[in-house]
């Protein structure tokens, strides 16, 4: 038989018997989650910002990823994880998502303003969470969970200020050549309550 290797990108270690921490380990691979629902989000509605925001997460991935290479700094002593820690990936990762949706539904999105709120506070409360499960689950430091958070909070500033900036020269541009593809594919949804017999 084969000699096997742990799947680190989804290995996860949680205290037994401890609902809390069961909760947390789920948190903690919810930013995998939310990627692909960045991807679907794309796909089916194929607006550019879904891609956008999806590319700009896994470019703050990849900054983080080189950083931790060059700083070099170990993960907490008790860590079941491997490998260098500074800065945390999930904490940039999601503080990068929950800046740039925040700000694109406070500016972007027509919508009552308590709507806007449930929105921010989601977003928000679905960082804070991924960043304290990685601390709870012992595979950071506070410091690199810091690190990591500042990386992703102007990262999502300079996102979405970017994407303003390129929006209506380049990116509507795209959106346009994106939708002229879509229809030349001849795509089409059915809703409900529609049928179509040929």
């Amino acid at each position: 038989m084969p000699s096997r290797k742990i799947f680190s990108f989804t290995y996860v270690l949680y205290e037994e018997n401890n609902p809390l921490s069961q909760l947390l380990a789920i948190a903690t691979l919810s930013p995998m989650l939310v990627a692909f629902g960045l991807g679907a989000a794309f796909v089916v509605t194929r607006r550019v910002a879904w891609a956008w925001a999806l590319a700009g997460a896994l470019a703050v991935d990849v900054i983080c990823r080189i950083l931790k290479d060059v700083i070099n700094q170990p993960r907490p002593e008790s860590s079941y994880r491997e490998g260098p820690g500074m800065p945390s990936e999930h904490a940039a990762f999601s503080t990068f998502l929950a800046v740039h949706l925040s700000l694109w539904l406070w500016s972007r999105t027509r919508c009552r303003v308590p709507l806007k709120i449930v929105g921010w506070a989601a977003l928000n409360g679905w960082a804070a969470v991924v960043v304290f499960s990685r601390y709870h689950l012992g595979v950071h430091s506070v410091a690199q969970l810091a690190v990591g958070a500042v990386i992703g909070i102007v990262a999502g500033m300079l996102s979405f200020t970017l994407e303003g900036y390129l929006g209506d020269p380049w990116l509507a541009k795209v959106q346009r050549s994106l939708d002229r593809a879509w229809n030349y594919l001849e795509i089409e949804f059915e809703d409900y309550g529609e049928s179509h017999t040929d």
